[in-house]
């Protein structure tokens, strides 16, 4: 059952994710930096699952998929591409940051899934998602160049693919590309 108490259940979900993904590492380390970002965005997309959940939202389940999913096919295939050094030098693998997009991703489709139901939760929401790229790079995981690229990417493609609750987004593919369509009853 859905009830207004929702954008505060989404605030617990959100730190219960992060805090749960806490462990012994010393206070405001580079590790603790890692850590919050990896739980802001599994917070985020539990949210954004169990709000869908909520209102049984098999259409909106779609658009979530899709979105968290074209952001992740395309953070990795840019990653691939790019091939930019970590600053911490762990990998080759900084540009963009994938933390700081399925973020977004989330972020951009609880506000325009349900953002007129729980106008609260978006602040909430994109809130977290900013966290989430100031920790990746206070995790010296990224560059803030990774992270606002990351950030345009999971906005963008989780605005694509989703749209109000109530309406129905059709995607239909042509010989040369797609038709997008978005229809709602008044």
């Amino acid at each position: 059952m859905i009830t207004s108490r929702m954008p505060g259940l989404a605030v617990a979900a959100v730190l219960a994710g992060s805090i749960a993904c806490s462990g012994p590492a010393q206070a405001g380390s580079k590790q603790d930096w890692d850590t919050l970002s990896t739980g802001l965005v599994l917070g985020l997309g539990g949210v954004a699952a169990g709000v869908t959940a909520g209102h049984s939202d098999w259409t909106g389940a779609g658009q979530l998929a899709l979105g968290l999913g074209t952001t992740l096919l395309a953070t990795e295939a840019l990653k691939a591409a790019v091939d930019e050094e970590r600053p911490d030098h762990s990998g080759n693998d900084s540009f963009p940051s994938g933390h700081t997009a399925l973020a977004f991703a989330a972020a951009a489709y609880v506000g325009r899934r349900y953002g007129g139901e729980y106008p609260a939760l978006v602040p909430t929401a994109y809130g977290a998602a900013a966290l989430t790229g100031l920790a990746r790079v206070e995790a010296d995981k990224h560059y803030p160049r990774d992270v606002l690229a990351g950030a345009a990417i999971g906005w963008g493609l989780g605005t694509v693919f989703s749209a109000p609750f109530g309406g129905h987004l059709s995607i239909l593919p042509q010989r040369d590309g797609a038709v997008m369509s978005y229809s709602m009853r008044f």
